[in-house]
């Protein structure tokens, strides 16, 4: 499994606030030789003023995966990303039997308290309660996981079944390094343990779709091939 793919697991549409609509994400996956293309709209959070609700989820993951018909080579997957700041989203009401009809969700602001992100122990119920792939986005883990050991934070991850994003968009970095560049070490301790994707957070920009260049070259690197999670 990962060896060969091709993947981003993390862009956006106009079901939240893409500039795109999922016919031109998938279009330029596919036109990009991608092997797996996944949106992943912003679901149920006051963080963006246009974000998917849980009444469009049906429509939204029936076109998804009508997109997926006929594209040889190219693995279309519907998930979402969830805001977990409880000042921004209500956790408690997310509707789980309908998001684990998708193939994947990313929670964003995880151990990130300067957003109001929820702690990981906060999170457990919600985490153990998806039955799909649940994966951390777009993640400093060097200070979401400040004093802790890279392998501590690697069994750590693995006891909840978690995946951990590469991300590779530029606004993920501190002065001017990405945030998985920043976390080598626990990217190089998850190998055998933690699953990872590439993901581009794609928005306004539809050659961002198959940017995947730069994430790719830092997995290759550890050689982390066999830990993609597609």
């Amino acid at each position: 499994m990962g060896a060969g793919t091709l993947i981003n697991l993390h862009s956006h549409t106009t079901y939240s606030d893409g500039s795109f609509s999922p016919r031109e994400i998938v279009e330029a996956a596919a036109k990009g030789g991608l092997t797996h293309i996944a949106i992943t709209d912003h679901f149920e959070t006051s963080k963006v003023a246009r974000c998917l609700r849980a009444s469009q989820l049906d429509e939204y993951r029936s076109e998804i995966e009508s997109l997926g018909h006929d594209r040889d080579g190219l693995r279309v997957l519907a998930g979402v990303e969830i805001d977990t700041s409880p000042l921004r989203t209500d956790l408690d009401a997310l509707p789980i039997d309908h998001l684990n009809q998708l193939d994947l969700v990313l929670l964003e602001y995880v151990n990130n308290w300067d957003v109001a992100g929820s702690a990981l122990n906060e999170l457990d119920r919600l985490i153990s309660r998806l039955d799909v792939p649940v994966g951390l986005a777009h993640t400093d883990l060097v200070n979401a996981f400040s004093g802790i050991a890279p392998e501590e934070v690697a069994d750590l991850l693995r006891s909840y079944g978690l995946f951990v994003e590469v991300n590779t968009a530029a606004f993920y970095s501190k002065a001017g390094v990405p945030y998985y560049q920043r976390s080598r070490g626990h990217f190089a301790a998850f190998k055998g343990k933690v699953k990872i994707s590439v993901g581009t957070d794609v928005h306004r920009d539809i050659a961002e779709v198959s940017n995947v260049r730069h994430g790719y070259e830092f997995v290759r690197e550890l050689g982390l091939e066999e830990m993609l999670l597609m």
